[in-house]
């Protein structure tokens, strides 16, 4: 979990996440982005929103951590939303995720 809060924290300071519902929406209709991240804590109606998106335009989410600690990851208070563009930094923090993933064992929400 550090590991990928480091790294989204890298990204931020090289400038590459898309923060926010909006943005990340307006990014994901340009095809700029490859991977959203969303916060455990995320409201029900921002969850099905940004995963309908996700889902029409072929964009891997996930959830990860509270909203304080994403944000905290790139510098803001809270964060619930963001966008990764095709980035090497992006490409390692899927590769983290893929791992935790794998380690994890299913929930009944996965089976759905």
């Amino acid at each position: 979990m550090n590991k990928i809060l480091s790294l989204l924290g890298l990204a931020r300071r090289a400038g590459k996440p898309v923060l926010g519902f909006t943005a990340t929406c307006a990014a994901m209709e340009k095809g700029r982005i490859k991977l959203v991240i969303m916060a455990e804590d995320t409201a029900a109606n921002t969850r099905k929103k940004m995963e309908k998106n996700c889902r029409r335009h072929g964009v891997v989410f996930h959830y990860f951590a509270n909203r304080e600690e994403l944000g905290c990851a790139i510098g803001k208070k809270s964060q619930v939303v963001l966008g990764l563009p095709a980035h090497g930094l992006t490409d390692l923090i899927a590769e983290l995720f893929a791992s935790r993933d794998a380690h994890r064992a299913p929930c009944v929400s996965d089976k759905e």
